[in-house]
Order: structure tokens, then C-alpha cells, then sequence
């Protein structure tokens, strides 16, 4: 499988007409995002008098270590900052406007310009721990007694807590705008070659993705401090 083109639309218009008059063109804008595979890897090399030895399943254990340092490392990522290359996505946050919102009136402001933007998906946010740790001690309003962060939730919108996002930062939005890709399965190539005069197995890690935002506006991104 090669690249993948992300059809993206733009928003389109219809008018009011009398009777028998003739429709006019909605102008829908089509547009696309692409998808190129990027690879995550790594190798480990294991002595095959372990493997002999172990009664626990060692390389099995290392098997699962090496693909959920894959998984954080994706993760991590597509919720950075980092510009993209032919080596590696950019993050979500890479080039975004920061807003520092530290009162419940910001809050709701933010949630407000996503909406504004015409964006009905399913809303969330994801969120660092210490945006979390804040959320929950500020009250919402002067009047009030429920604090903005309660039950799992930010404003009573599901929130999603991750160390995978730069502390104090948070972003708001339909994440169905965010595509990301998948090339195959993760691929792990056994060697008994290549370390064989050392009597070692080494395990190749190999696995392609990428991920895009479809829609920036789709999203709003905050910070605390």
C-alpha cells in the first residue's frame, strides 16, 4: 500500500429561489490530505542462554515491552509539538495558537470558536496531568460550586488524561479530524544471524504510520500557565 489521500470538503452554501427558478451550484471546495508511511523502530539483541533458562517467557515479555514503547512513542508524537519530516508526523500542537486559559470564561470561550467553525463532531479533550490537577480546583464562575473539572470530564465534556501531552496543555475538538494512518501490522523480524558468534537472538522492530489534521479548526488548544 502507497500514500493515502485524505478527501477533506469544505463547506458548501444553497440558497432560497422561487418557484421554477433554477438551483444555483453549492461550490462544496474538495480538497485532500496525505498519508505517507513513517517508520518506528528499534532492535534488541537477547541471549539465547536466557531464552533456554527462562521459565517466565522472556522474550515474549520483551516482545510486549518493545511494542508498547511503539504505541507511547506514536502517541507521544501525534500529541507533540514536533514538525513533520519524511522521517516522523508533526503533532497536533505543532504550529497551533496556545491560548492560556486559566479562568472557567476562557474555557467556555475556546469550546465557543470550535463550534463557531461549524464543527458538530463528537467533542473531547485530551489533557495533561497538571491541566488536570488545575481544571480540578478552579471553580466554575464566581456564583458556582462545581468545579470545571469533575467525574471525568472537563465542562461535562469526556476528558482523556495523558503524560503524552506537554505539561499545563490541553487541546479541544472533534478528533475525527485527526487521521492517522497504519501500514500493516508491527513487524518483528527474528535474527539468529547476526549476533550469532555472541550466541544472542535479535529481535527487529519495524512499524509504519502517520497521522494528519484534516480540519485545523476543528481544534482549539489551551495551556494554564
Amino acid at each position: 500500500m502507497g500514500d493515502i489521500q485524505v478527501p477533506v470538503m469544505g463547506k458548501g452554501s444553497v440558497t432560497w429561489e422561487d418557484e421554477l427558478v433554477e438551483a444555483s451550484e453549492s461550490n462544496n471546495a474538495f480538497s485532500s490530505k496525505k498519508l505517507q508511511p513513517k517508520r518506528l523502530t528499534a532492535y534488541v539483541d537477547i541471549s539465547n542462554k536466557l531464552i533456554r533458562q527462562d521459565t517466565i517467557g522472556a522474550e515474549a515479555a520483551i516482545r510486549r515491552d518493545i511494542v508498547n514503547a511503539i504505541q507511547d512513542k506514536l502517541e507521544a508524537t501525534i500529541l507533540g509539538n514536533g514538525a513533520s519530516s519524511t522521517a516522523q508526523p508533526a503533532g497536533i500542537f505543532n504550529g497551533a495558537t496556545i491560548v492560556k486559559n486559566e479562568t472557567y470564561a476562557k474555557v467556555t470561550a475556546a469550546e465557543a470558536g470550535v463550534e463557531e467553525n461549524n464543527v458538530y463532531g463528537e467533542m473531547k479533550y485530551l489533557m495533561s496531568p497538571k491541566a488536570k490537577a488545575f481544571y480540578r480546583s478552579l471553580i466554575k464562575g464566581t456564583n458556582a460550586t462545581g468545579m470545571v473539572f469533575e467525574n471525568n470530564a472537563m465542562d461535562g465534556t469526556p476528558a482523556i488524561v495523558t503524560s503524552n501531552i506537554a505539561s499545563g496543555n490541553y487541546v479541544y475538538g472533534d478528533f475525527s479530524q485527526l487521521a492517522v494512518g497504519s501500514w500493516g501490522d508491527i513487524d518483528i523480524t527474528v535474527d539468529t544471524v547476526t549476533q550469532a558468534r555472541k550466541d544472542c537472538t535479535r529481535l527487529v522492530i519495524n512499524a509504519y504510520f502517520d497521522a494528519v489534521v484534516l480540519r485545523p479548526e476543528a481544534f482549539a488548544f489551551g495551556k494554564i500557565a
